[in-house]
């Protein structure tokens, strides 16, 4: 096949899973707003801090499973990439291997160093240990069936089949929605029956994942054993990423534990509220990364840097230019959105909310140089350093909070590191690339250029919020999100996209036009 030939098959393939991850996206936006806001007024801002704390402590065992499932990933991909089916099987073979054991693991840790801390240091409200302990083991149990499921799922997006893993999230959606009426019906401990309906839809998911993969990809007909080369390498992969997780985890879970060992799981739950409603705007954003995330690695594979740096920068740029979309209105109108969502505004959760958007925003910028570093396989030096740089994060917010620090305040000093990481990453894959990753490009292009174009679409909205004096929540929100929605696209029309783009959008848009008018 011609060279160009298929990289317009390679680039027409991310733009149709890019549309069918937006769809449903959409889908679940809806529902997953409406699911939370039902969560929340059953279980009660305690409760819900409650189950965010209890599953804090397992995720705390759980980044060993991150880094498998980015290793597994990354290998599948590549093999394809490489198209040697032979090792692609024995690839898939080790993947499970490595995780099966790695459930068994987990399992004796959480049973163990997990429960002594659930039992003697999480702070939890007065009569409530008992469904805190409920909620615990089945986390454990989902926990186990969530890595079982990890090949399986990695199979799907190396393929690049977003259908259905599309279809599966939507089926995550619905499941939670109907867990939320059901929650609302029963008399007895509702976290006890969240964590158990939470805990059956894990498990109908895995039979589903691995029915599908089985039945689709040749390499998924598991056997038990391992090629010893293969094994090495993944092992070594993820041995090394495993620092990078633990400083994401310490970012996370264990910026978690420390809110709740000094402030309790009111606060908790303020900042579960915040990091679920960000997480539908990153879901958006993500799903344009997760269907270029095989582009990147395949181009890698076959030896096509310059098409690997291209993807990388331009994944940057527009992941930003997404958020920044659903994000200004957002973030500008916080409050509002909140009463509207959930009915009520927990204290703590709209600067828990916009920290955490800003934190967002940072992340999106770097988080394709991650695919990309993956996709070298070269992982020692990139976690010691960035590890280190992000497991800072922990001891900084316990000394904050020593010296008096408010939960907002150690909430946004944890979005620093973030800002440093990828400036390692760039210069990082500079060098494994032979000197071939196009650093200027992303440093002017996907930083610089980002940034001064997030300012100039912030602007407009803001004045309307600002000084524009509507009285009304709702029609304030209307106005603030239409005017960002005009500016955001003319700018990005203009001044984001490259000549090539903006021939390319028009040429698309007039076809689609004129498609319809001949219908």
């Amino acid at each position: 096949m011609d060279p160009t030939t298929s990289k317009e098959a390679d680039n027409k393939r991310i733009a149709k899973n890019t549309l069918i991850l937006y769809v449903r996206m959409i889908f679940m936006m809806a529902i997953g707003l409406y699911t939370s806001r039902v969560i929340l007024n059953a279980l009660g801002v305690s409760d819900l801090g409650l189950v965010n704390v209890a599953g804090s402590v397992i995720a705390m065992f759980t980044f060993l499973n991150s880094t498998l499932a980015g290793g597994t990933q990354r290998f599948l991909t590549f093999r394809l990439g490489e198209g040697n089916k032979e090792k692609l099987k024995q690839t898939f073979a080790s993947a499970m291997t490595l995780n099966l054991l790695l459930s068994v693991v987990i399992f004796i840790l959480a049973e163990t160093v997990g429960l002594w801390y659930v039992y003697n240091k999480l702070n939890i409200e007065p009569g409530r240990f008992q469904a805190a302990l409920w909620c615990y083991q089945l986390s454990i149990i989902s926990t186990i069936v969530g890595i079982i499921q990890v090949p399986f799922n990695s199979a799907l997006i190396a393929h690049e089949k977003m259908g259905v893993y599309a279809y599966m999230t939507i089926y995550d959606a619905l499941f939670k929605l109907l867990a939320a009426f059901l929650i609302q019906m029963v008399s007895f401990d509702r976290v006890i029956f969240y964590s158990t309906l939470t805990f059956i839809g894990s498990l109908i998911a895995t039979f589903i994942y691995n029915w599908y993969c089985r039945r689709h990809f040749e390499e998924c007909s598991f056997h038990f054993g391992y090629d010893k080369s293969i094994f090495r390498e993944m092992l070594s992969f993820s041995f090394w990423d495993t620092v990078g997780c633990l400083a994401a985890m310490a970012q996370g879970t264990g910026v978690n534990l420390v809110i709740n060992s000094f402030c309790g799981t009111f606060v908790n739950g303020a900042r579960g509220i915040a990091t679920q409603a960000n997480g539908w705007v990153m879901r958006f954003v993500n799903s344009f990364l997760t269907a270029t995330k095989p582009q990147i690695t395949k181009s890698y594979a076959a030896g096509d840097i310059e098409r690997m740096g291209s993807l990388v920068c331009n994944t940057g740029q527009f992941g930003c230019y997404l958020i920044l979309f659903l994000g200004i209105p957002l973030f500008l109108e916080i409050e509002y959105v909140i009463k509207l969502w959930l009915g009520q505004c927990p204290e703590h959760t709209v600067p828990f909310m916009r920290i955490a958007m800003l934190e967002a925003f940072v992340r999106t910028i770097g988080t394709p140089t991650i695919t990309a570093m993956h996709a070298t396989g070269r992982m020692k030096e990139l976690n010691l350093t960035v590890g280190f740089v992000l497991l800072t994060i922990l001891p900084i917010s316990y000394i904050m909070f020593r010296f008096g620090a408010t939960p907002e305040q150690v909430v946004l000093a944890n979005v620093a590191p973030w800002i440093i990481v990828p400036f390692i990453r760039i210069s990082l894959l500079y060098r494994f690339t032979n000197h071939q990753f196009p650093v200027k490009r992303f440093l002017t292009e996907t930083i610089c250029k980002t940034l001064i174009l997030s300012v100039l679409m912030f602007i407009p909205p803001y004045i309307v919020h600002q000084y524009c004096g509507i009285e009304n929540d709702l029609h304030r929100l209307i106005m603030v999100g239409f005017i960002s929605l005009i500016t955001s696209s003319v700018i990005i029309y203009f001044l984001g996209f490259t000549k090539h783009i903006r021939k390319m959008v028009k040429s698309k848009t007039i076809a689609a036009f004129h498609h319809i008018y001949v219908k």
